[in-house]
Formats: structure tokens, C-alpha cells, sequence
């Protein structure tokens, strides 16, 4: 017993330390379920907090479907051309030759404004020629026009010389005519005496040999009055081929006024001329070079521009292609113009879309008296297209669903998420086509006037309760 006594007294420290340590881990872990537990009680307010924050009332505005015209604007760059341009080369080879001033400059220089034909009141026939802006110098074919005319005096010569062969002719036969009449005159004559000599010898009045006589000279006057209508004949027939020369020395005329008009043509070449108004832009000859046609792996004397109208060549993407129309309306700013922006109309549209860009040339005219647009220029345009009429929303009321776009219905009280098809828009509005019905995905109705639809959706849930505010204009 002694011993067991002193054992227990030895252990009875020990006993009271394990003792302690697991009060006090009991205490922490009672301390820690009373935290779970509070924390618990906590958390369940807010969630039923958050549950009823998701089923509340949203207040919210609408609008209805509004059936208008939107207008389409199609901002794209784009630079300023002359209305023409042209390249003018040699016709005819030669040296040149350009007009100098008192001071020894070139007249017709770069920057130079020109002055082009002037035509008629129908607009065919040009009563002054262009300006001149080089000569070249072609001695040879001026020759060859000299040539060329005398050639068309000589053949006038021979028309002439054929008509006098022809009036030649005319006499002729007047008087182998009149030799005829001579001729049947005297037969006549000596064939009534033939006839009565021939009854006299008969009766012995005469003898045989007076009535021969008379017979011979019948025949003899029958021979001459044949001779001579054989000479009518040739009369005849020399005055037609004096009127055939006639005809071929005339067209041998036409033949050489033709050549002559074609040399006279090549020398007019010579002169080089505007074409039309504008101004030269661009110059490659001095006085001296010799210059010879394109043909002849000749360069451009000189370029001229037409600067009055201007064209302005704007490239449409492929996506507003069929949008652009002849006749839309189009605002232009000119950056490096002060001035107000400038109204036009699409003038023409290549129609076809360039192959590597995608893009359809589009071109305004406007009119440039004062000079003041210059090709080159970079201008901003605004083609304004109407769209066609059909029922439109504010973009504010459409919201992005995945790859599509959706608005908000009202159906009772509820707000419901439906997607929509939308066609084009000017930035403001869209128009709306279809709706897809919530209880049929596969169903898709028509907009109409009676829908209503949350104006701006924002932080709105599918199926969320709302109150109506007011209705909104579109």
C-alpha cells in the first residue's frame, strides 16, 4: 500500500496536466462550432437576401416597333481626279518646236491652263482648233502636200480636156447628121430619076446608055447616104467614151484631192493641240528633240487634265455595295480645305467589284470653276442611301446573345429574352424582321406595330417581373 501511495503522488502532477490540455482543446473546439454556427445563422439571411433581390420587380421603359425609312451612311476615304486626263503623242515624226516668250520661257509649261476646241451649236463641227502647244518640223511632208495638190490640178486638167472632147464629139455628130440628110436628099433625087430615065428607054425616048448613067448615080448617092450614117455612128459612139473619159478624169480628181486631204491631214499633225480646256500637268520634249509616232516606240509629249468638273473616286466594301445607287447623296469634306463640305450625287458606279480589294469604284462629279479642288486631294465622304421602309427598334433595345441578338418582350408582367433577325441600320435604329417565338424555337414571326419591348435592357433577367414605366419614341 505504502508503494501504491507514493506511485499515485508521483503520477497525480502528471494527471492533472493531461487533464488541463483537454479542457482547454475542448473549450477551442466548442468556441469553433459556435463560430460555424453563428456563421451559418448568417449566411442563410443573405442567401434568401439574394434569392429575393433575383424575383424583384424591375422597373423599366419600352418602346413599340416604329415602320420608317432609315437612311444608310456609307463613310468611306477617298481622293480627288481629274475628270480626264490625256497623254498626247507624236502622229508623225519630227523635231520639235515650242513657243517661246519675249523672256525666252516656255509658253506651254507645266501648270500652263489651255484652251481646247470650240464647236458648234450641235456639237459635231469644231469652228476653232485647240490651242497650239509644239510644232514639230516635217519638211519632207510638206513637200508631199505640195505634190499632192498639183497632182489634183493636173487631174482637173484632164476632166477638162475630156469635156472638150465630149462637146468635140457633139459636133461631130451634128454634122454627120446633116450629111446624112444631104446624102438621102441626093439619093432620093437620082432614084426618081433613075425610075423615070428607066421608063423612058422603054418607049426609045432616051437610049440605054443615059438611063445607065442615071442608075449609077442612084447607087452611088445610096453608098454615101450608108457612109454617112456610118459616120453618125462613130460620132456616136466617140462621144461616149468622151463622157466615160469625163467620168474617169473626175474621179481621177477625187482620187487625188483624197491623197492630197490625207497628206494635208498628216501635216496638220504636225501642230500639236489641246484637246479641251484644262491645264498641261505634265511636259517630256524640249526645243530640238525629234520626236516620232507611238508606233515607232514614240513617248507622250505632254499631259493635260480636265479639271472642271472633278471626279471623286471613293471605294465602297463589298458589304454596302448594293446600297450605292446612281443619284445618292453624298456629303464630302476636303481636309485640306477650309471650306464648307461639299454636296454631290453618285455620278456612276463601276458596278463590278475590284477583284483584290473587294471594294466597288464609286465616282461624284462636282464642279470646280475656281480651281480650287486638285487631283490627288484626300476627301471624307458620306453616301447617304434610304433603306427600304419596314419596322425598326433602337440598337439600345437589342442586347448580344452568343452569335445572335435578342430583345426583351413583354408578355403580362414578365420580361422574356427572345432572339431576333435583324437587317441593316444607319447607327441609331435597326430593322428588326423576325422574332422567334419563346415556346417554338423552330417558329419565327413578323415584327408588328403591337410588340412591346424593353428600351434599354440592361442588368434585366429572362423571365424577371417588371413595371412598366412609360413608352418611349423610337
Amino acid at each position: 500500500m505504502f508503494r501504491t501511495s507514493k506511485s499515485l503522488t508521483r503520477r497525480q502532477p502528471m494527471l492533472e496536466n493531461q487533464l488541463a490540455r483537454k479542457i482547454t482543446l475542448f473549450v477551442l473546439a466548442s468556441g469553433m462550432l459556435v463560430e460555424i454556427g453563428c456563421s451559418r445563422a448568417e449566411s442563410a439571411p443573405a442567401a434568401a437576401t439574394s434569392s429575393k433581390a433575383a424575383t424583384a420587380s424591375a422597373t423599366v421603359s419600352i418602346v413599340h416597333p416604329e415602320r420608317k425609312t432609315l437612311k444608310r451612311v456609307v463613310e468611306q476615304p477617298g481622293s480627288i481626279h481629274a475628270y480626264e486626263e490625256t497623254a498626247i503623242f507624236a502622229r508623225v515624226p519630227g523635231y520639235v518646236h515650242l513657243s517661246l516668250d519675249k523672256d525666252g520661257r516656255i509658253v506651254h509649261d507645266i501648270g500652263q491652263t489651255i484652251r481646247g476646241p470650240q464647236y458648234d451649236s450641235s456639237g459635231d463641227k469644231v469652228v476653232v482648233p485647240g490651242e497650239v502647244l509644239a510644232e514639230l518640223v516635217v519638211p519632207e511632208l510638206e513637200q508631199q502636200v505640195k505634190l499632192k495638190q498639183a497632182m489634183i490640178r493636173q487631174a482637173e486638167a484632164d476632166v477638162d480636156q475630156s469635156r472638150q472632147a465630149v462637146s468635140a464629139s457633139d459636133a461631130n455628130i451634128a454634122t454627120a447628121e446633116a450629111a446624112i440628110a444631104e446624102a438621102k436628099a441626093l439619093r432620093d433625087r437620082w432614084e426618081s430619076e433613075s425610075k423615070r430615065f428607066a421608063g423612058l428607054a422603054k418607049t426609045g425616048t432616051i437610049d440605054e446608055q443615059s438611063r445607065d448613067e442615071t442608075l449609077n448615080q442612084f447607087k452611088a448617092a445610096e453608098a454615101k447616104m450608108h457612109s454617112t450614117e456610118a459616120a453618125v455612128r462613130k460620132a456616136k459612139s466617140d462621144r461616149d467614151k468622151a463622157m466615160a473619159d469625163v467620168q474617169s478624169a473626175k474621179a481621177h480628181a477625187d482620187v487625188a484631192r483624197a491623197d492630197a486631204s490625207a497628206a494635208e491631214a498628216m501635216l496638220g499633225y504636225a501642230e500639236i493641240r489641246a484637246p479641251y480646256d484644262g491645264v498641261i500637268t505634265s511636259r517630256k520634249v524640249n526645243t530640238g528633240d525629234f520626236v516620232q509616232p507611238a508606233g515607232g516606240q514614240g513617248d507622250w509629249l505632254f499631259k493635260v487634265a480636265r479639271l472642271d468638273p472633278v471626279r471623286v473616286v471613293v471605294a465602297v466594301p463589298e458589304a454596302d455595295a448594293d446600297l450605292v445607287v446612281k443619284n445618292s447623296d453624298v456629303k464630302l469634306t476636303v481636309q485640306a480645305s477650309s471650306g464648307p463640305v461639299l454636296s454631290g450625287v453618285v455620278a456612276r458606279t463601276s458596278w463590278a467589284l475590284e477583284t483584290g480589294s473587294r471594294t466597288l469604284r464609286t465616282e461624284i462629279d462636282l464642279p470646280n470653276h475656281d480651281g480650287s479642288l486638285r487631283p490627288g486631294m484626300y476627301v471624307y465622304a458620306q453616301i447617304i442611301n434610304p433603306l427600304p421602309e419596314g419596322w425598326t427598334l433602337p440598337i439600345s433595345a437589342l442586347v448580344k446573345q452568343g452569335d445572335s441578338l435578342a430583345c426583351f418582350l413583354i408578355d403580362g408582367n414578365k420580361a422574356v429574352r427572345t432572339q431576333v433577325r435583324v437587317g441593316r441600320g444607319d447607327g441609331q435604329s435597326v430593322t428588326v424582321l423576325q422574332w422567334q417565338k419563346p415556346s417554338s424555337p423552330s417558329s419565327w414571326e413578323q415584327f408588328t406595330g403591337s410588340q412591346i419591348v424593353v428600351a434599354r435592357p440592361t442588368g434585366l433577367t429572362d423571365g424577371q417581373t417588371v413595371t412598366l414605366e412609360s413608352s418611349t419614341g423610337n
